[in-house]
């Protein structure tokens, strides 16, 4: 009887268990498809965001090319101050660093 009893006993807690695994794989599936859903739209979100940066990103190069061709005296001071700039910043770390 008694061996009956704890069969009946370890049976009933062995099917509970079950249950309570059950509810926490459709709890996790369900946090897991939230979650899937949550990436897509912030991916999604951000495609729109990168591709709108790119096309500003564009039109500014495509503006600072056609201002260097309207103006290559101004482009071609500007390149020698900004290499002359480095030339010397170059020079001045060379001696800090000695």
């Amino acid at each position: 009887m008694a061996d009956a009893s704890l069969d009946k006993d370890i049976n009933a807690q062995i099917n509970e268990l079950r249950s309570q695994i059950d509810k926490l794989s459709t709890e996790l599936a369900r946090r897991i498809d939230s979650a899937s859903d949550r990436a897509d739209e912030a991916l999604s979100s951000a495609r729109g965001k990168v591709a709108s940066i790119a096309d500003h990103a564009r039109s500014e190069g495509r503006n600072v090319a056609q201002a260097a061709r309207e103006n290559p005296t101004a482009t071609s001071s500007v390149l020698i101050v900004t290499a002359l700039l480095g030339l010397f910043t170059g020079l001045l770390l060379g001696r800090l660093s000695d």
